[in-house]
């Protein structure tokens, strides 16, 4: 499917001056599901521009907000760092600034927006499930559990969550909680956990991408969005 793209500024949680994010969408006219991409802790870099892109070819609107106001990171620590000093009324305030711009666009279908996000964007994917009553469909990978836990209970949509077996930062008890504790409040969710598959192993950009686990999750995540978003 033809696409068309571009970086476009929004009303977000930053009071000084407007947040930034990338634009993809179908070219085909018409209303189209949409999806909050939110990235990583190396910000708004290609790969996940490139997810977007990914997105609007399979006939989904795609929006990735720039939650570190237009810094690319070199390190870890440095991306940790911007994060730490990010409020979370500030970050919050970029993903709800993210969800409405992308509900104002014509060619959006207003009741099919979702998100997804990867690693401190699969974190916040599942946050704004918690907060977003409106979000219809929200896919993690390899994100942090909400803190509390029982938060989850304001989930309102389907959760898909691919999770890496060798990840030393969430583990297999970590997952197990979430799938416990959604369970308890009855909510729909679906998880995968990549046997030896490293943190990050969707990053084609990094050591740590694994092309197998990387293809099942995907189109884990396209069944999943045609399904809960498309129909």
């Amino acid at each position: 499917m033809d696409t068309v793209s571009s970086m476009v500024e929004l009303s977000g949680g930053n009071s000084q001056r407007n947040t930034v994010g990338y634009l993809a969408r179908p070219e085909q006219s018409g209303r189209h599901p949409a999806v909050i991409v939110i990235h990583e802790i190396w910000g708004l870099v290609d790969h996940i521009k490139d997810i977007a892109n990914r997105l609007a070819r399979e006939g989904f609107v795609a929006f990735a907000v720039d939650l570190f106001d237009r810094k690319l990171v070199s390190s870890i620590e440095e991306g940790r760092q911007i994060r730490q000093a990010l409020t979370e009324q500030r970050v919050f305030g970029d993903l709800d600034g993210a969800f409405s711009y992308v509900r104002a666009l014509d060619y959006v279908r207003l009741d099919r927006i979702g998100s997804i996000g990867f690693c401190m964007g699969g974190g916040l994917s599942l946050q704004l499930a918690c907060r977003n009553e409106e979000l219809a469909a929200a896919v993690v990978f390899y994100g942090r559990n909400p803190s509390p836990i029982d938060l989850v209970k304001n989930i309102r949509c389907p959760v898909l969550g691919n999770y890496a077996g060798a990840d030393k930062g969430i583990t297999e008890a970590d997952i197990d909680l979430l799938k416990q504790t959604l369970a308890k409040y009855g909510k729909e969710f679906d998880a995968k956990i990549y046997p030896g598959a490293p943190h990050a192993f969707f990053n084609d950009a990094r050591e740590t991408y694994r092309p197998d686990a990387a293809k099942d999750a995907w189109e884990r995540t396209l069944r999943f969005f045609n399904t809960y978003l498309k129909k």
